[in-house]
């Protein structure tokens, strides 16, 4: 059954989980140190560079980036996330008309927004997504929490 991914209201009552990290995905606390090990692994060469983290939540990978943006469709997320990072860049955007520049961006990168988009909105939707990141970020990296050993570069 799809859920409703693309409304506010799905996403302000996701916020309410007693469990910040619950509020994105729900898991036990081993799955998610395996996930954030093997994510950093992945995103640890460009801890120096200009990233765009698209779909970021309550900003999870803020702290881990030096030149950092995060961008999600949730204010309530967004409010979120500057509560918690206040030296790091926010904004509420949309995945179809991100507010940057060609190829402002070392690197964007998604955390299970793909799958998530397509599973319950369609590829037909996700794809004009996946192409306005390749038009902000030189490089594209999909990660997922469903197998977090595994990614996708998109450009």
């Amino acid at each position: 059954m799809s859920k409703p991914v693309n409304t506010i209201e799905f996403w302000r009552e996701r916020l309410k989980a007693e469990h910040l990290p619950d509020s994105v995905y729900v898991t036990n606390g081993s799955d998610w140190r395996f996930i954030d090990s093997s994510h950093e692994k992945i995103l640890s060469p460009y801890v120096d560079k200009k990233v765009l983290d698209a779909g970021c939540g309550y900003g999870r990978w803020a702290s881990f980036f030096r030149d950092y943006t995060g961008i999600d469709f949730s204010p309530d997320f967004i409010d979120k996330a500057k509560e918690l990072h206040r030296d790091k860049t926010f904004i509420q955007a949309d995945l179809n008309k991100l507010p940057f520049k060609d190829k402002e961006f070392d690197m964007a990168f998604c955390v299970s927004v793909k799958v998530m988009i397509v599973n319950n909105l369609g590829e037909e939707v996700w794809k004009p997504m996946e192409e306005e990141l390749k038009r902000v970020a030189k490089k594209v990296i999909l990660l997922e929490y469903t197998n977090p050993q595994d990614y996708e570069e998109i450009n």
